[in-house]
């Protein structure tokens, strides 16, 4: 059902919100340069399969198209990413009009969950999780309806955007399984009713089976990555209080607020299994070892009721809490994306993913030095082994142009993509030593990376090698150097 007394258009207000953002994330996407998982989804992109050691194929396949219209360069890749944060800026007005709030609630509810400061730092980057992002607020959309009465059929639509967020990321997978335990315990056990709901679930499974099927048949690598990533883990303490500065401190309280009303507002008790989603993700995670931005996306549906809240204030509560929250997302804006000249270091020190879009050429350019100094009559067969797969992305993106050789590396999906198939000089790049020395006895360190700006990233400070004559080949002991991470 249609909210009564409710304008079918949005207010111009949110439509200024998600273009707005997304003008916003546009203008900035050149600055800097390319993340490291960037290079690593672009060389995915160009060799596309069902499945990686660390993601389904969704991601790289965005990486193939956006590089294929819009050439190798970072606006290319960032436009549908900052599209996607523009619709959770859309969605989650459309959800409060849903609740039955006005044009002011509608309006907060755009900027709040549009411009909160974890979905600005994702959508700059071409990542898998602000596409999980957006299909877990679109996946909350159309639950939103279904719990108020809509058409049954809208099963089928969920479970194809769950199946379309199984192929991107498989953590929309436990937000599906904690939906369903939500309404069991919310005692909506009626809209599971009929066929439809389990029409949705089949169609989700039969979207995600080619990945399952890739899984299955390289070992289920996604099992052991999801081991190193919770060997990481936030810890309790930090999960916990990460979840405030993942909405930027000064949406805290409209989140708190959206969260209490849909559990135990008389007038949203339809809509109470939102609030139990929530409950049961956040312990999943917390006691599991999730990352803390796990459960960012579960705050759209959150901010969408806490802007019937901010609706309901006086004159003077909704200024202070309208100040307060332009505060905490200007201060958001300067830590998630890049406003201040990469010599800023202090800004990039509070994130790290800025820090890892800086120093990229710079690191392209010293490893070129070193394979200059390679005989020229051995330059064909030498290889370039890295540490990690955003170093071999570098060399596979950007080292094309100054002629330097394909990578290779150890590193999740490059390791299954194998070795070198010549025999020659090998250039090591980053954290390889161990590595080096075991077809290299003599390894020498030739120089170390660094970059213009002095920032703090996973690069600066790491090794470079050079082995002229290798007593073996790296494919003599390949199984000896894989590591999934």
């Amino acid at each position: 059902m249609e909210p009564a007394n409710q304008s079918k258009r949005l207010p111009a207000g949110v439509w200024l919100s998600a273009t707005g953002v997304v003008a916003l994330l546009l203008a900035v996407s050149s600055r800097y340069g390319f993340h490291r998982d960037e290079l690593y989804f672009v060389v995915a992109g160009r060799r596309l399969d069902w499945g990686f050691v660390d993601q389904p194929p969704l991601t790289p396949l965005v990486a193939r198209l956006a590089e294929l219209v819009g050439g190798t360069n970072p606006t290319a890749l960032r436009v549908l990413p900052a599209l996607a944060v523009g619709g959770v800026s859309l969605l989650a007005a459309v959800m409060t009009r849903r609740f039955g709030g006005g044009r002011v609630a509608q309006v907060f509810a755009a900027v709040s969950a549009g411009w909160v400061g974890v979905l600005l730092g994702e959508g700059h980057l071409l990542s898998t999780a602000v596409f999980d992002y957006f299909l877990w607020t679109l996946s909350l959309w159309i639950l939103v309806r279904i719990l108020d009465g809509a058409d049954p059929r809208w099963w089928v639509g969920l479970g194809v955007v769950v199946g379309i967020g199984l192929e991107n990321k498989h953590m929309i997978g436990f937000f599906a399984a904690a939906v369903l335990i939500a309404i069991l315990a919310g005692r909506r056990r009626s809209v599971l009713a009929g066929p439809w709901p389990w029409f949705g679930v089949a169609l989700a499974a039969v979207i995600a089976l080619p990945n399952l099927i890739w899984q299955a048949s390289n070992g289920w690598p996604q099992l052991e990555m999801s081991e190193a990533i919770r060997a990481r883990s936030d810890g309790p303490l930090l999960f916990v209080l990460l979840q405030a500065g993942l909405l930027s401190i000064a949406l805290a309280v409209p989140a708190a607020v959206g969260f209490w009303r849909l559990l135990r507002s008389g007038s949203m008790t339809r809509w109470r299994p939102m609030a139990i989603a929530y409950v049961v993700l956040f312990v999943f995670f917390l006691v599991t070892g999730g990352k803390a931005y796990y459960l960012a996306p579960m705050y759209s549906v959150l901010l969408a009721a806490g802007a019937l809240w901010f609706e309901d204030m006086s004159t003077l509560g909704r200024k202070w809490m309208a100040g307060t929250a332009v505060a905490g997302i200007g201060v958001g804006l300067f830590i998630a994306l890049p406003l201040l000249p990469p010599q800023s270091s202090g800004t990039l020190d509070l994130t790290g993913e800025l820090a890892e879009t800086v120093g990229w050429p710079e690191l392209i350019a010293q490893i070129e030095t070193v394979y200059l100094t390679i005989p020229e009559s051995d330059r064909a067969a030498t290889a370039i082994f890295t540490g990690s797969y955003g170093e071999a992305g570098a060399v596979d993106v950007l080292g094309v142009d100054r002629g330097l050789p394909a990578a290779t590396s150890g590193h999740n999906n490059y390791w299954l993509w194998g070795p070198p198939t010549h025999h020659g000089p090998v250039i090591g790049v980053g954290q390889v030593g161990a590595s080096l020395e075991l077809v290299c006895p003599d390894l020498e360190q030739v120089g170390t990376i660094d970059n213009p700006y002095g920032v703090e990233n996973e690069e600066l400070g790491l090794p470079l090698y050079l082995c002229l004559q290798p007593t073996r080949q790296l494919s003599d002991v390949w199984d000896q150097i894989r590591h999934y991470n």
